[in-house]
């Protein structure tokens, strides 16, 4: 009988063993399809200086491509809330030349203003030690606080940071506002959705 119970147990902990494998294999084909499949439908897609792609987007309509997801968005007055799976995750609220990124609780992430020759963005509604880009006749700059940060240059599809490549566009990027991938101190992710809402704005 004790032998009878052991086959039965050997039997049970195959099956759940062979189950277990199947669900973990089909789980890693599912991430890496989706993977795949936020690459090839961007129409603007950023890859790192190794060539592994972060990203991208598409401006019309806006969506939004990062961390191997794609962002839907839904449009109310004067705002955007981006989506995923059916979750909300950020929230883009617009004023007169400038907008803010907010979490999906509504908090602030970067509050992000437009002048004519410049970008300021920064973590706080007063715009205090804001980050400043501005296009200069033979180079992009990056300052805070008057104090030079970088220098971003665009060639071609390269984007490079003090001489360094950093990224890699899809297409030829012909706007400054490119440079903001420079800024290490904003989340890879946030900087992209704010590039794509700034082009889409300029």
């Amino acid at each position: 009988m004790k032998y009878v119970h052991l086959i039965t147990l050997i039997a049970i902990l195959f099956i759940s063993g062979c189950k277990n494998n199947t669900e973990t294999n089909t789980t890693k084909n599912s991430v890496t399809d989706t993977t795949t499949s936020t690459d090839m439908e961007a129409n603007t897609s950023i890859s790192n200086a190794n060539g592994v792609n972060i990203g991208g987007f598409n401006l019309d309509p806006l969506e939004i491509f990062a961390n191997g997801k794609k962002y839907l968005h839904k449009s109310k007055p004067n705002k955007h809330k981006f989506y995923t799976n059916g979750t909300m995750v950020y929230e883009v609220k617009f004023k007169e030349s400038s907008f803010k990124l907010r979490d999906k609780n509504s908090n602030l992430l970067w509050k992000v203003k437009i002048y004519p020759d410049k970008i300021k963005i920064s973590d706080n509604e007063e715009n205090e030690n804001a980050y400043i880009i501005k296009k200069y006749p033979e180079k992009i700059k990056i300052k805070r606080n008057n104090i030079e940060l970088t220098q971003v240059k665009l060639d071609q599809s390269t984007l490079y940071a003090n001489d360094k490549i950093i990224y890699k566009i899809s297409n030829n990027p012909d706007s400054y506002v490119f440079a903001i991938l420079a800024i290490d101190a904003i989340p890879e992710d946030q900087r992209i959705f704010i590039l794509a809402e700034l082009l889409k704005q300029l």
